[in-house]
């Protein structure tokens, strides 16, 4: 088969199998609870003061298959945002197109979202001059010492983990990126709050990027083409970026950096159907890598 024809075939390929989930994911949602192995867990953060729950999203043959390991994803805002994030992954590695993985929800505390997903060093709320500073130091502390140790001693993972956000969560994600760089392996940001305090976190991104050599990293952003320009704006002075500071390494420090402009996607719908995107190119990482 000639070049052109493969890269064809491979186009008709991704439009048909993201039309067929994009019908059928909403349905199959509904349709998998007797599938879904969901285990709602709770842990007592000393790191945050509070209990959290947790959701998480097992395999449907994880009981059966005791030997296998798996990856982990990450979501934040869980109970909106996890539940199609698995039912993707579920009906993807049915068809062999991304491997079976446990996804693990996080939802929020009543009223404590901004709170958490909002940098230290950023104002939690823009229009309160006394606003308090971020919390997000904390949560990411509670992720990386309470809640992934709790996954890993309590299921069958295999050391590849992922986190992925919306909005201020997508803010999140990059601010989890610059301050725990080895924490994951994927960072997924879907329609990120960038443009906070005249886009700020691009001030603490190239800090970091200055001063730190990272490497054997997968980055996906997304934005919907029906966003504001506030939010637009944002993201492609973090995109630019991000492609110009990790240009130089790209190759040598096998660092995946993917952007997408969503076609008929606003803030709210964007990472509904950009997920089926970032789980193609990380399949493909995880493929090319592993």
């Amino acid at each position: 088969m000639s070049c052109n024809k493969k890269i064809l075939l491979s186009i008709v390929t991704t439009i048909v199998l993201s039309m067929i989930i994009a019908a059928f994911s909403l349905e199959y949602y509904v349709q998998s609870n007797k599938y879904d192995d969901v285990v709602l867990a709770t842990i007592n953060s000393k790191k945050m003061h509070e209990e959290r729950t947790v959701i998480i999203h097992l395999p449907e043959n994880y009981e059966q298959n005791k030997n296998k390991t798996y990856p982990v994803m990450y979501v934040l805002d869980g109970t909106s945002q996890d539940g199609h994030t698995f039912a993707k992954i579920d009906l993807l590695s049915k068809i062999n197109e991304f491997p079976e993985a446990i996804v693990v929800g996080i939802p929020n505390t009543s009223g404590n979202r901004s709170r958490d997903f909002t940098p230290h060093y950023m104002k939690i709320d823009l229009e309160d001059e006394d606003s308090k500073k971020g919390n997000a130091h904390n949560f990411l502390a509670f992720i990386e010492k309470e809640l992934v140790p709790y996954i890993n001693s309590n299921y069958r993972t295999n050391g590849f983990q992922t986190i992925s956000g919306h909005s201020r969560g997508g803010l999140f994600v990059l601010y989890a990126f610059i301050e725990k760089p080895e924490l994951f392996n994927g960072y997924i940001s879907y329609s990120p709050a960038f443009w906070r305090e005249d886009i700020f976190i691009a001030e603490k991104t190239k800090a970091f990027l200055n001063e730190n050599k990272v490497k054997d990293k997968f980055i996906f952003m997304s934005i919907g083409d029906g966003e504001n320009e506030k939010m637009k704006n944002g993201y492609n002075v973090i995109h630019n970026l991000l492609n110009k500071e990790l240009h130089s390494s790209l190759n040598s420090n096998n660092i995946a950096l993917y952007s997408q402009t969503t076609t008929n996607a606003n803030h709210g719908s964007n990472p509904y159907k950009s997920t089926i995107y970032a789980l193609d190119k990380l399949n493909d990482y995880i493929n090319n890598k592993y």
